[in-house]
């Protein structure tokens, strides 16, 4: 698959699940499907891009919060693809947060419907002693093919 494709689906994904977020929250809202169509390119443009370099420049205030400065940066984020896009409007800095919250997980569960993502999960049965208890692990699985691209060659 072609870096053009897989950006398109991810172009999609976050179309998709700006829409569905849009229908869950009243203080996140688009003016057109044009802003919709122009929120989710420019989002997944930044979400590619800029927030990487976000994420490493703000790493010593994220050890310090112990990973809560990231759902903030997430927020941050979507209230300036908000303030670019005309038609996209974000009330505030925790419906930012929130409404980045939910765009994530509808946005994993797009890529893991369309087939983006692989999802590999292990039940772990109970154990004497612990009657009733199902632990559940889930994680991202990823081919041969994506972790040679990720500069990875052992399983995750």
């Amino acid at each position: 698959m072609t870096r053009l494709n897989q950006f398109l689906l991810y172009w999609a994904s976050t179309a998709i699940a700006l829409w569905i977020v849009d229908g869950i929250f009243d203080s996140l809202t688009f003016a057109s499907f044009e802003s919709l169509a122009m929120a989710s390119v420019v989002l997944a443009l930044v979400n590619l891009t800029i927030k990487p370099l976000l994420v490493v420049l703000t790493l010593p205030l994220t050890i310090l919060t112990l990973g809560l400065a990231l759902p903030l940066i997430n927020g941050l984020v979507l209230l300036g693809v908000a303030g670019v896009v005309p038609g996209f409007e974000v009330s505030g800095l925790w419906m930012g947060v929130l409404a980045a919250l939910a765009i994530s997980l509808v946005g994993l569960l797009v890529r893991v419907a369309t087939g983006q993502t692989r999802v590999q999960t292990k039940v772990i049965r109970a154990r004497s002693g612990d009657d009733g208890v199902i632990d559940v692990e889930v994680k991202e699985k990823r081919d041969a093919a994506s972790r040679r691209h990720l500069g990875r060659d052992e399983d995750d």
